[in-house]
């Protein structure tokens, strides 16, 4: 029932029937006996900011507390019916959709100007190779898998086998691929295949960011990697940065 809801909930799109649903919600978790911490955690996330000036700013809200509410409603369905490496997949897969959100943050935001940290410092920062995009995505995975391991070498038994994260614990591979200049779409569709082949992981994820915006069909792309292969799951993300 619950699964029910949050696909309700991703099709509101205004105040009016936002707050028609909440009411809704609130009772079937009571009805359905859910504990008290998890209603207390939902009624937390699901009140936002109204601002009587301005019912665009209003909306906005509104739809931040939606995905703050969605985002923990999934983690309910997670720890109910999966088991813990599929709810470290799920944080996981979340990490590397939203990590775009984790560049923005740390390249455009500027710091307080109280802060040793300067705008200028940040901008710094750069993706130009896999070996960056290794970094960066490698700190912001940290926190959440602790131990996960940068450049681990594996003997294949048909030689060795280097990759960019492994993650023990749940068996699990991220891949960085970063674009350039001399790739073409073939290559990089090659680059995959053969690493889908080479590494003993159950769960493989290929972050791709797409500097020179190779992939011209982003949709289709996610949706051939998107799949199981010889007992392996398999997940596709892909950035392409916006030159304006």
């Amino acid at each position: 029932m619950l699964k029910d809801y949050i696909e309700a909930l991703k099709g509101i799109d205004t105040i009016e029937k936002y707050e028609l649903f909440i009411p809704k919600l609130n009772e079937m978790l009571q009805q359905e006996a859910y504990n008290a911490e998890i209603i207390r955690a939902v009624r937390n996330r699901e009140t936002y900011m109204s601002n009587r000036f301005s019912k665009e700013s209003a909306t906005d809200n509104m739809l931040k507390a939606k995905e703050k509410l969605i985002f923990y409603l999934n983690s309910i369905l997670s720890e109910n019916d999966e088991s813990p490496s599929q709810t470290v997949q799920f944080y996981i897969e979340k990490y590397l959709n939203n990590f775009y959100s984790f560049l923005e943050a740390l390249r455009e935001v500027s710091p307080h100007k109280r802060a040793s940290l300067k705008a200028e410092n940040m901008q710094e920062i750069r993706i130009e190779n896999e070996y960056d995009l290794q970094h960066l995505l490698f700190a912001a995975l940290k926190p959440l898998c602790l131990d996960a391991r940068k450049e681990v070498t594996e003997d294949s038994g048909v030689g060795a086998v280097r990759s960019d994260i492994k993650i023990p614990s749940v068996n699990t591979v991220i891949e960085a691929k970063c674009t350039r200049n001399t790739m073409n779409l073939k290559k990089l569709t090659e680059e995959i295949e053969a690493d889908i082949v080479h590494y003993d992981a159950d769960y493989i994820y290929f972050y791709i960011y797409d500097r020179e915006k190779i992939i011209k069909d982003k949709y289709t792309f996610e949706i051939n990697f998107n799949r199981n292969f010889d007992g392996k799951v398999i997940r596709a993300v892909i950035l392409q940065p916006v030159h304006m």
